[in-house]
């Protein structure tokens, strides 16, 4: 029998609610504000209600500063399917979509995706390797497996403001997303640490260039 400390139960009840929150906050904030900005307030309330309070709340400020400690091994067990696995996205994506997406793209795009980037890609992996990696660090399923689904569910809230072009629609997007998740949590769980996971997330959303949104 499963016996959860607080923190631990809090983590395994709350992607439900961040779903619902999220989704609703960009519909509404979209709809008031117009989708630009609505899209803005939709991912401010994500990474600073649960990428960011929801971890502090549950590990703890130094449970945060833990999660970003020096990685051991430096890319997971073994090294080198860490590294191919780190690699590996972020490359296809800017040997593949990236030239084309920063073709006439203007600077002031560029300098917003980047920061969009550095923002998401850190409070992501904060909240869905750092805190559940964190608070079960002897437990695959719950540290890796259950919010690697939640994050690829998780997409389909921004989507009602900017759906995805790609083929299947929102859906598949948010379903593509749960093998990265899997990816990350796994280098994330056999390091101990979301130093690299962190890099590999920036870089794949800087690809997007996701400053077109706002």
């Amino acid at each position: 029998m499963f016996v959860f400390t607080s923190p631990q139960l809090a983590l395994i009840l709350a992607p439900p609610f961040l779903l619902l929150t999220t989704y609703l906050t960009f519909r509404y904030s979209a709809a008031w504000l117009g989708p630009a900005r609505g899209y803005l307030i939709g991912f401010l309330f994500y990474w600073i209600c649960w990428c960011f309070l929801l971890p502090l709340l549950t590990v703890g400020p130094d449970g945060l500063q833990e999660m970003f400690k020096a990685p051991q091994p430096t890319f997971g067990k073994p090294n080198w399917l860490g590294a191919f696995l780190l690699v590996g996205p972020p490359l296809v994506m800017y040997l593949t979509r990236f030239p084309a997406e920063v073709k006439g793209t203007s600077p002031k795009i560029i300098i917003y995706s980047a920061l969009f980037a550095l923002a998401n890609g850190t409070m992501e992996e904060v909240l869905w390797r750092g805190a559940y990696v964190t608070a079960f660090p002897e437990d695959r399923l719950w540290a890796i497996l259950y919010p690697s689904i939640w994050f690829g569910l998780w997409h389909l809230s921004p989507q009602v403001v900017y759906p995805s072009q790609m083929p299947g629609g929102a859906l598949a997007f948010a379903l593509m997303s749960i093998p990265l998740g899997l990816v990350w949590g796994w280098v994330a769980w056999t390091t101990g640490s979301i130093r690299w996971t962190v890099v590999a997330h920036i870089l794949l959303n800087f690809a997007g260039l996701a400053g077109r949104s706002f």
